[in-house]
């Protein structure tokens, strides 16, 4: 009859354990071993799933930094937000700050200047055009600004030259990262991201600091 190691709990199996029920167990040994293993790295993990309590080294330690950071949430790694990104679907992202939730997705494009509002229910939507606005005639604009179509397109325009728009709303290119004239206003275009709520976030906070 197997028997447990004290610390691990690793499975010790015996001579007379039956030889599909030994392979089984000497797998899970290797999974609990590996999951036991320091990782080392250089910076907090952005991708896999990650148990509470994981530690990660970092690879490089210095003076006024950390021995590492470790998991205080079981949950999915993901790179933060950031704007003007290009995303397609299935990408992973949490918040730039935490919120206990990740995202992936569901609609390629590009991330708006300014970070959306996070929908925290489960399997919700989030539109990545935080301040867009219906574009309007004879309108000051400023650098950054976030306007749609009258007619939706999909797409989102950032004011890269500042002015004021023009009588008649223009002709809005739908090519991502094409520029489309409005009176003295620059639009550049980009598709609208979707963003669907996916589960549970990592949260790795360094420890071990270095004097």
């Amino acid at each position: 009859m197997s028997t447990l190691t004290q610390n691990l709990k690793l499975i010790k199996p015996e001579l007379s354990d039956n030889g599909r029920q030994t392979i089984l167990d000497l797998a899970s040994n290797m999974d609990k071993l590996d999951e036991a293993s320091e990782v080392s790295s250089l910076s907090i993990p952005e991708s896999g799933y990650w148990n509470k309590q994981k530690k990660i080294y970092y690879s490089n330690p210095q003076i006024g930094g950390y021995v590492g950071a470790v998991n205080i949430r079981s949950g999915q790694a993901a790179p933060k937000w950031s704007s003007l990104r290009r995303v397609v679907v299935g990408d992973p992202i949490v918040p730039s700050q935490d919120n206990g939730h990740y995202y992936v997705c569901t609609q390629s494009g590009h991330s708006a200047p300014y970070e959306p509002t996070w929908q925290i229910a489960a399997g919700s939507v989030t539109e990545d055009t935080k301040n867009k606005a219906v574009w309007r005639p004879q309108q000051v604009y400023r650098e950054n600004d976030i306007v749609v179509p009258t007619f939706p397109s999909d797409r989102f325009y950032v004011c890269t030259i500042a002015g004021t728009s023009g009588a008649s709303e223009p002709n809005w290119s739908t090519t991502d990262g094409n520029a489309t004239r409005d009176a003295g206003i620059i639009w550049m275009a980009y598709r609208i991201v979707k963003w669907k709520e996916s589960g549970t976030a990592a949260h790795f906070r360094p420890f071990g600091k270095i004097e």
